[in-house]
């Protein structure tokens, strides 16, 4: 899977970020969430929904961009059930349970 993600967002560029699903590292938390929308995407049929909107999107880098463009954290669907964090992808829930409330 190759994450087509040029990430706006790389607030922590050059740091590893390891998605917890598969062991994949990447150099920016943007182009771990687009690896993470498309581990959420897999067996879909080259398609990305939004989950708030429904816009359908052909690249998971664009629906990226959208959600960070459109929708705030208040639209966000998935509650940790160990700390306040939220998430619009049960992926990113999961990798997040994974690498941060793993015991």
């Amino acid at each position: 899977m190759a994450c087509a993600c040029g990430g706006n967002r790389d607030l922590e560029e050059g740091i590893n970020h390891e998605c917890k699903l598969c062991n994949q590292m990447f150099d920016s938390p943007a182009k771990l969430l687009c690896h993470l929308i498309e581990h959420s995407f897999e067996g879909m049929g080259g398609t990305f929904k939004c989950p708030v909107c429904f816009t359908v999107f052909v690249q998971a880098n664009k629906l990226q961009q959208h959600i960070f463009a459109v929708h705030g954290q208040e639209d966000k669907i998935y509650d940790c059930s160990q700390c306040p964090q939220k998430f619009f992808f049960q992926t990113e829930l999961q990798n997040h349970t994974l690498s941060q409330h793993a015991q």
